[in-house]
This record gives structure tokens, C-alpha cells and sequence, in this order.
């Protein structure tokens, strides 16, 4: 057997390792699975049988059982080998980080897509997929504390979880008790119609829906007066637009995306409308964030400087392309507070 070599594994490499899990597990049940078969068929020779075949077939048996003891040594190699790259020692993008738990990034969530879902033991969403790659750049592992909506901020003030997901907003209320990460992903206001309007102006004289407890339903009641109209949910609120009862639906990029698949409208266009002071919400969107306790500003320079990075190698982008939202989303922005 040839000597293993030892590879250190970087932040980046571990990454990648993440993303081909599964694909490993499963060449190595196939790579044991291999090895089993090879043992069975020395176990199979081991049986008795009658002596003058046994005499007349040893020198073909012993050709045989080297043959396939060299493959099971060849097979072993390459699991041993693979294992060995696994657990060779994982250098974390920040030493000394504190957590918790040793070895774990502990997140308390909840359900709420696409931003946050819980698959099992594992994170799902935008933001939970962030968070994956985040906890790999520190060698961690991501435990799941899932709970309430109303239970994620308290988690995190009482030190019972190391941070959340699920957009928190930046808001200089929340900024009291907890240490808000730089923004993540940008809620943005977007125009949805089959005109293609993409500014405010635009939107007057037209006929406007939003849905109830968006923070610029007031601006646009100020704007708009009687053409706005606001619904209770996106279903009603599509449902006029696809039907020509309303021009133009104000939405999120992601929500919008995630109606228009149960009511496609032809030739419905996504439009991120350029800062205007009239709409608030356009010069200042909602930016969520993973809040930490305030007593670790270490784990939140690890999580602003990782999200950084993310950022600069395309890793943001892809993630919430997959859940629905804008590339936009995830662009540099100056933070700010609500």
C-alpha cells in the first residue's frame, strides 16, 4: 500500500467537501461495499469439499486469493485515503472562536421560507444555506434549535443559541439587545406588472395592490390615495393583477416569484425601482442580518468578514438565486437601521 499524504484541509476546500457529501457517502458505501464482496468470496473458499478437487486446484485457488486480496488492499486504499483527507485537521478562518457549544454553530429557527426552513438536523432556505457555508469556513458544525418566531431575539440575548436566521431586520430597537450583523439579504421592494414599471412615478395614475403589513403600504397610501388598494393575502393580490382588476402589484422580489408560480400571469416583469424619498422603503429596505449576543463581538466580526468573503466569491449570489430572490439581494450595501 502506498504511503497516504496528508492534506491540510482549508476553509475553502471544506466548503467544497460540504457540497459533495452525499456524493461521498455514497462512494464510499459502494468503495465498503466493494471490500464485503471481496471478503465473502474468501469466505466462499474456506468451505469444504472433496479432496482430490481440493489437491487438483490449489495452485489455481492460491492465484485466485492473492488476486483478490490485492484488489480488497487496492479498495481499502482508496476509502482510507479518502477518510484521511475527512479528518485531517480543519484550520478555521478565525481561531479561538467562541460558541456555545465547542465544534458547533448552535441557530435558533423557525420556519419561515425562503428565507429559513428546517430539514431534520440541517438548516434549509437562503439564509439557512449562508449559514451552512459560514459554519464551514469555522470548522463547525450547524446544530438546529428550533422553536417560535417569538423565541429566536430572547434565544440569542440569553446566550442559549449562538445566532438566527429568518429575516431579523437591522433595527435600532433590536440593536439594544443583541449585535446585528452586517445585512445579508436586502427585502426589496419590487414592482411587479406586465408594463414593466420600474419607478415610483411610475406607479401614479395607475391602479396599485400590496398586501397588508408591509412597512410602505403608508407611503404609498400618502402617494396614491384611492388607486392603492391592500389585501389580506398574495393570492387575492395576484389573482386582480393576472385579471387586469390592478396594473401593479408591490411586492418582494421572492414572494412575488413564489405567487407567480401558483397564478402565472404572461409577461409579468420584476422591476427593483430606483430611491425616491416619497417611498422610504426604497431608499432604506429592510436588511436582515444574523444577530449574536452582545457579549461576543468575536463570532459577529467572524460572520460580517465571512459573509465578506461569500460575497466576493459568488458563493451569496448563487444561494439565493436558488431560493427565488434578485441577485441585487445580496450586493455590498451600507448598513442601515430601521
Amino acid at each position: 500500500m502506498s504511503e497516504t499524504e496528508i492534506v491540510e484541509v482549508t476553509p475553502e476546500s471544506r466548503r467544497d467537501a460540504k457540497r459533495n457529501e452525499r456524493k461521498k457517502m455514497r462512494k464510499h458505501t459502494k468503495s465498503l461495499a466493494a471490500v464485503i464482496a471481496v471478503g465473502g468470496l474468501l469466505l466462499a473458499g474456506c468451505g469444504g469439499g472433496d479432496d482430490a478437487a481440493t489437491d487438483t486446484a490449489t495452485e489455481t485457488t492460491a492465484e485466485e486469493t492473492a488476486a483478490e486480496e490485492t484488489a480488497a488492499e487496492e479498495t481499502t486504499e482508496e476509502v482510507v485515503e479518502e477518510e484521511t483527507v475527512e479528518e485531517a485537521e480543519c484550520v478555521p478562518a478565525h481561531e479561538g472562536l467562541e460558541t456555545v457549544e465547542a465544534g458547533y454553530l448552535t441557530v435558533a429557527a423557525y420556519e419561515y421560507p425562503p428565507f429559513s426552513a428546517i430539514d431534520g438536523e440541517r438548516l434549509s432556505g437562503a439564509e439557512g444555506e449562508i449559514l451552512h457555508e459560514i459554519a464551514a469556513l469555522e470548522c463547525l458544525e450547524i446544530k438546529v434549535q428550533p422553536g417560535a418566531a417569538a423565541a429566536m431575539i430572547p434565544s440569542i440575548e440569553s446566550g442559549r443559541a449562538d445566532t438566527t436566521l429568518g429575516s431579523w431586520y437591522r433595527t435600532a430597537e433590536r440593536e439594544q439587545i443583541v449585535r446585528l450583523s452586517d445585512p445579508v439579504i436586502i427585502d426589496q421592494l419590487t414592482l411587479i406588472s406586465v408594463e414593466g414599471v420600474d419607478s415610483v412615478e411610475g406607479m401614479v395614475g395607475k391602479k396599485v395592490g400590496s398586501t397588508l403589513g408591509f412597512l410602505w403600504n403608508e407611503d404609498l397610501e400618502a402617494l396614491l390615495g384611492g388607486d392603492l388598494s391592500l389585501y389580506e393575502n398574495t393570492q387575492a393580490l395576484y389573482a386582480d393583477l393576472a385579471s387586469g382588476r390592478i396594473d401593479v402589484v408591490v411586492d418582494t422580489y421572492p414572494s412575488g416569484q413564489a405567487a407567480l408560480e401558483n397564478t402565472p400571469i404572461e409577461g409579468a416583469q420584476f422591476k427593483v425601482p430606483a430611491p425616491d424619498d416619497r417611498v422610504v422603503s426604497t431608499t432604506k429596505p429592510g436588511q436582515t442580518n444574523f444577530p449574536v449576543n452582545l457579549d461576543n463581538e468575536g463570532l459577529q466580526t467572524a460572520i460580517n468578514e465571512n459573509l465578506a468573503t461569500l460575497r466576493a466569491d459568488g458563493t451569496l449570489v448563487s444561494i439565493v438565486e436558488e431560493w427565488g430572490f434578485s441577485p441585487t439581494s445580496v450586493e455590498e450595501t451600507e448598513p442601515n437601521l430601521l
